[in-house]
């Protein structure tokens, strides 16, 4: 920011002691201090990247422990269900189940996707 005599501001004006970028040159090279937004990687590359694994905790699963735990949780009530109707020969129960049986595919299908390893810092 320049600050002009009559007391306004010119955001877009070079800092003192750096020349002004003109189009063909590019954008101008940020100096320390200066907000600007990062730079990409070049296009083919995403960046450092980690072994997909279904083993491994991730900022939003749990490690092995918390996918047995999960696991299990879904699987006991379908297994009750399954086994009271069986007893029971109850329509609604099996009804039940059924529906029981969609949510845990879909939460199963979520709880072992796999991510990809990565280190925290």
């Amino acid at each position: 920011m320049t600050a002009h005599v009559d007391g306004e501001f010119d955001f877009f004006a070079p800092l003192p002691g750096q020349a002004a970028a003109t189009p063909a040159d590019g954008p101008a090279p940020l100096l320390r201090g200066q907000m600007g937004v990062p730079s990409l990687p070049p296009p083919g590359t995403n960046g450092p990247q980690g072994k997909a694994s279904r083993w491994v905790k991730s900022d939003t699963t749990f490690g092995p422990v918390g996918r047995v735990v999960a696991t299990i949780c879904l699987v006991v009530p379908f297994v009750l269900l399954v086994a009271a109707g069986i007893f029971t020969f109850d329509p609604f129960v099996f009804g039940g189940a059924a529906i029981w049986m969609g949510l845990m595919v879909m939460g199963l299908r979520q709880v072992w996707q796999l991510v990809e390893h990565h280190h925290r810092r």
